[in-house]
C-alpha cells in the first residue's frame, strides 16, 4: 500500500529538527517514569502481591511486550502524530479510532497532574527536611506550580530540547535506582530468596496466591503505562517506520527488566518476612535509602523528582501531539493544530495541556490531598490505557487483512493480539468489581461518563462531519519525510 501523501499546508506539519532513536526511546522511557513508578505505582501493589511483587511485574512485562509487538506492527506502516488515533481508525474504522484518541488524549492529559502531584509534595518535604523551608499546608501546591512552569518551558520551545532533556533525565534516574537496588540486594545478605517468584508469597491467599498477583498486576500495568508514547513523535523522528517500533519494544523490555530487578530489591531490601508492614511507610524507598546510604539518601529523592519531571515532560509531548492530530482532522477544535512558526511545536495544544494539568493538580489535590488525588488519577489512567491497548490489539488483524493481506499471518496477526486482549479484560474488571473505597470508587463512573461523552460526539461527527471523521486514518508523512 502506498502511504497517502498529505495535502496539508506546510505550517501544519511538525517536521523540524528530527530526533533519532535515543530521543524517541527515552520519550517512552521517561513517560513510564521508572523511579517514580518503582516508588509509587509498584509500591501500591504490595498490599496485594506482597513478597511476590516481582512475579506480578514479570507477568506484566510479558503481556506488555506482546502489546508492544502489536503496536509496532501498526506503527511500521502508519507513522503519524495521531498514534493510536490513526492505528485504530485504519483497523476498526474512523469512529472507533476517534473514540480511542478521545480516551488516549485524556489519559495523557492526566499524566501531567499525576506527576505534579508527586513533584509538589516530594519537593515540599525535601526542602523542609534539608533546608527547613516551608510554605505551610499549601507548600506542595506552590512547588507543583513551579514545576509546571519548568515543564512548559521544556516542551514549548522545541522537540529537540525536550527529547534531549528526556535522554539525560531518564539516564540519571535509572542509574541511581539501579545502584540503590544493587546496594539493597547486597546488604540483604541471607534475606535474598527465590520465594519472590512464588504466588504463595502474595498477601491475598485466594486462588493459591494468584488473587493477590492479579490484583497487584493492576498497579504493575500503571507502572508500564506510557511505553507507547513515542508513537505520536513519528512525524518528528528519523526513519519512523523503524525507529518508533524499535523504541516501543526496547522501552518495554529494558524498563520491564529494570522494574523486576527493582521490585525484587525492594522486597528483600525491606525484608521478605516483614513485607506486610511495607504499606505502612509513606516513603518506603526513602526509608531504605536512608538505611543503606545515610546522609546521601537525598540522591534517591532527587531521582524520584527527576523521574516525575521527565514523565510530565514526556506526557505533554504525547498529549499535545494527539490533540494536534485530532485538531488537524477537524474532529477537535482547529486551533489545536496550530504550529509555532519558530519552534515548530503545536503551541496551542501544549498550552491547553498545561492548563488542564494545573487544574487537575490543584482541584483534586486540595479537595482530597495529593496522595489520594494521585491514586484517583492513577486509577482513571489505568482503566483508559488498558482499553486503548485492547483496541490496538483488536485493530491488528483487521488492518492486515484489509490493507496488508500479503503480510498477513495467523500467528502474528490473530493469536499474538488475542493473548494480551483477553488478559487485559481481568484487570479492567477488577477496577469496577468489587468497587474500591471512596473516592477511588469515582474512577469507574468518571471513565464511563467520558466514554459516553465520546460516543455522543462520534455520533454527531458521523452525522454532521463524516469527511472530517474519515480523515482520522490519514497518514501525514510522505516517504520523502523519512530521511
Amino acid at each position: 500500500m502506498t502511504v497517502e501523501s498529505s495535502t496539508t499546508p506546510e505550517p501544519t506539519k511538525l517536521r523540524a529538527n528530527a530526533i533519532g532513536l535515543p530521543g524517541v526511546l527515552f520519550q517512552s522511557i521517561t513517560t513510564m517514569a521508572p523511579a517514580s513508578a518503582v516508588s509509587f505505582s509498584l509500591g501500591a501493589a504490595i498490599p496485594f502481591a506482597g513478597g511476590a511483587l516481582p512475579l506480578a511485574v514479570l507477568i506484566a512485562l510479558i503481556v506488555c511486550s506482546l502489546i508492544a509487538l502489536n503496536i509496532g506492527s501498526l506503527a511500521r506502516h502508519l507513522p503519524s502524530a495521531g498514534g493510536y488515533f490513526t492505528y485504530v481508525s485504519r483497523g476498526l474504522g474512523s469512529p472507533v479510532g476517534w473514540l480511542t484518541g478521545w480516551l488516549f488524549s485524556l489519559t495523557y492529559l492526566l499524566i501531567v497532574p499525576l506527576q505534579l502531584l508527586v513533584l509538589g509534595p516530594v519537593m515540599d518535604s525535601a526542602v523542609n527536611q534539608y533546608f527547613h523551608l516551608s510554605f505551610g499546608a499549601a507548600g506542595w501546591a506552590v512547588w507543583a506550580m513551579v514545576f509546571a512552569v519548568i515543564v512548559f518551558g521544556l516542551t514549548y520551545f522545541g522537540i529537540k530540547i525536550s527529547a534531549d532533556t528526556s535522554v539525560v533525565l531518564g539516564a540519571i534516574e535509572i542509574s541511581i535506582f539501579v545502584l540503590l537496588s544493587i546496594w539493597l540486594i547486597v546488604t540483604a545478605g541471607n534475606g535474598n530468596t527465590a520465594a519472590t517468584f512464588n504466588p504463595a508469597s502474595s498477601l491475598e491467599p485466594g486462588l493459591n496466591g494468584w488473587q493477590g498477583i492479579l490484583h497487584g498486576m493492576i498497579f504493575a500495568f500503571l507502572a508500564f503505562a506510557g511505553f507507547e508514547s513515542s508513537a505520536p513523535l513519528a512525524e518528528e523522528a528519523h526513519n519512523p517506520r523503524r525507529t518508533v517500533p524499535r523504541a516501543i519494544l526496547l522501552a518495554v523490555i529494558s524498563i520491564g527488566v529494570f522494574y523486576v530487578f527493582c521490585s525484587y530489591a525492594g522486597v528483600v531490601g525491606w525484608g521478605f518476612n516483614n513485607i506486610a508492614k511495607y504499606p505502612l511507610d509513606p516513603n518506603p524507598w526513602g526509608t531504605m535509602a536512608n538505611r543503606v546510604w545515610g546522609a546521601f539518601s537525598f540522591i534517591a529523592i532527587f531521582a524520584i523528582l527527576n523521574s516525575a519531571l521527565a514523565n510530565a515532560n514526556a506526557g505533554v509531548n504525547a498529549a499535545s501531539r494527539v490533540l494536534y492530530a485530532m485538531g488537524r482532522t477537524n474532529t477537535l477544535p482547529a486551533p489545536l493544530m496550530h504550529i509555532n512558526a519558530r519552534f515548530r511545536t503545536p503551541d496551542l495544544a501544549i498550552i491547553f495541556t498545561m492548563i488542564v494539568g494545573v487544574v487537575f493538580t490543584l482541584w483534586p489535590g486540595i479537595v482530597y490531598g495529593p496522595a489520594i488525588a494521585f491514586g484517583l488519577l492513577g486509577t482513571i489512567i489505568t482503566i483508559f490505557i488498558l482499553l486503548v491497548y485492547m483496541a490496538v490489539c483488536l485493530s491488528v488483524p483487521f488492518f492486515y487483512r484489509r490493507e496488508r493481506r500479503g503480510e498477513f499471518s495467523v500467528l502474528r496477526h490473530i493469536i499474538l493480539p488475542a493473548v494480551p486482549f483477553v488478559i487485559l479484560i481481568f484487570p479492567i474488571v477488577a477496577q469496577f468489581y468489587p468497587a474500591p473505597s471512596p473516592p477511588y470508587n469515582l474512577a469507574g463512573p468518571i471513565c464511563a461518563a467520558w466514554l459516553i461523552l465520546g460516543v455522543i460526539i462520534v455520533i454527531i461527527l458521523n452525522m454532521r462531519a463524516p469527511a472530517a471523521l474519515a480523515r482520522s486514518g490519514k497518514v501525514y508523512l510522505d516517504e520523502t519525510d523519512e530521511s
